[in-house]
């Protein structure tokens, strides 16, 4: 009998240690706990990549929008058109509001904000051990790949 896994549970996919870029700006990596292909777009929210991502598709379909996100229940509440808005500081004083009217400071709050056209987090690059001469790389889809 094979036991059900974390993400199984907790709907929350964890990435392996290497990542794939894809040209789309996506991240593609396997998650740790299930072995499926996951794929994000900012590194923090990952979702299984074989399928139909609906926010994916509203966050490109529709312009900019925030979205409210209940991450305990891992459930789509609200989603917040920003079109209409002319700048950034407009759009920070409309997250401010949104975060009061829903109380999302309040210590515990399984509330999040997500900004679909907010500015990327710059990357840490991170140097690499050298390569020992002779010793190849594990299968992506291994074990030895963790």
């Amino acid at each position: 009998m094979q036991a059900l896994t974390q993400c199984w549970f907790t709907r929350t996919h964890r990435p392996e240690r290497w990542m794939e870029h894809d040209e789309d700006g996506s991240h593609l990596s396997t998650c740790r706990y299930c072995e499926r292909r996951i794929v994000s777009w900012d590194r923090e929210a990952w979702y299984l990549a074989d399928g139909f991502n609906v926010s994916r598709l509203a966050e490109t379909a529709s312009g900019r929008t925030l979205t409210l996100v209940d991450v305990s229940e891992d459930m789509v509440l609200h989603r917040f058109s920003v079109t209409h808005l002319n700048d950034e500081a407009a759009i920070e004083a409309f997250k401010k509001q949104v975060a009061a009217q829903y109380a999302m400071d309040e210590p515990g709050s399984p509330l999040r904000l997500l900004d679909s056209g907010g500015t990327p987090r710059p990357r840490v690059r991170t140097q690499t051990a050298p390569r020992r001469a002779g010793v190849s790389r594990a299968a992506p889809d291994s074990r030895k790949s963790a």
